[in-house]
């Protein structure tokens, strides 16, 4: 359990606001806003970059079950909100450095708790994987953000001589969508995605403009771009 004197040994000050401590890390071009739910059995941590929401940011924190482990991630319903957010995930203290270093001997029972939309983890994200995601794709911290949906993209294009392995890598979606502009025309290339669901679709282009949608490996559609960005974008934003 991290007290309001265990926090003030770090921050400058600390607030409480409905039974939740709220206390800042300032940066030369940012501000950090933390919200620690503290309790018995776990602590709560929310972070907010940028802007200050502290009656969501308690709604969410008491809203997470109340069978938290460190072992695994979760994902939770929360209420309807003006950011869009439909879950949070929360994650176990090794798959983040909060209130590492001046609180590390609090920190046993410390999670961090992420508001998000549906698609943007499955919610069995291992520690290298999540870090990655956060470090690249997604600003967790920023509640103001677009939706940023969990993709994996297996391609090759002779056309641009780019590719990946079979194992695919996790891209953003507007990269996806330049690769699909790529690919247009190029008979010997392919794209395969993978939403977070684990859902697989594969992308030829027969002729430049003209694109094969394939659904699970053997429903084919034939469509133009503007077509295709749309079957896309009911892929892999889908809650």
């Amino acid at each position: 359990m991290i007290t309001k004197d265990d926090l003030l040994q770090s921050f400058a000050s600390v607030d409480e606001f409905l039974g939740c401590y709220f206390f800042f890390h300032k940066l030369p071009k940012v501000t950090y806003e933390y919200c620690l739910d503290s309790g018995l059995k776990k602590d709560l941590l929310i972070i907010s970059e940028g802007a200050s929401d502290r009656a969501f940011a308690v709604s969410v924190v008491k809203q997470a079950p109340g069978d938290l482990t460190q072992d695994a991630p979760q994902v939770f319903e929360i209420l309807p909100n003006k950011y869009g957010f439909t879950h949070a995930l929360v994650v176990p203290n090794t798959y983040h450095g909060s209130l590492k270093g001046c609180l590390e001997s609090k920190r046993e029972n410390l999670f961090l708790c992420i508001p998000m939309h549906r698609c943007e983890f499955a919610g069995d994200e291992s520690e290298s994987e999540f870090k990655n995601m956060i470090q690249r794709l997604i600003p967790v911290f920023r509640w103001d953000r677009g939706v940023c949906p969990k993709i994996r993209v297996y391609f090759d294009n002779p056309g641009t001589e780019a590719g990946t392995d079979e194992s695919g890598v996790l891209m953003k979606y507007s990269t996806l969508l330049t690769e699909v502009e790529n690919l247009s025309g190029v008979l010997s290339g392919f794209i395969e995605v993978t939403n977070y669901r684990g859902g697989v679709v594969e992308i030829l282009s027969p002729k430049a403009g003209i694109f094969t949608l394939i659904r699970n490996r053997k429903d084919e559609e034939t469509l133009d771009h503007a077509q295709l960005v749309e079957a896309l974008n009911g892929f892999v934003l889908a809650e």
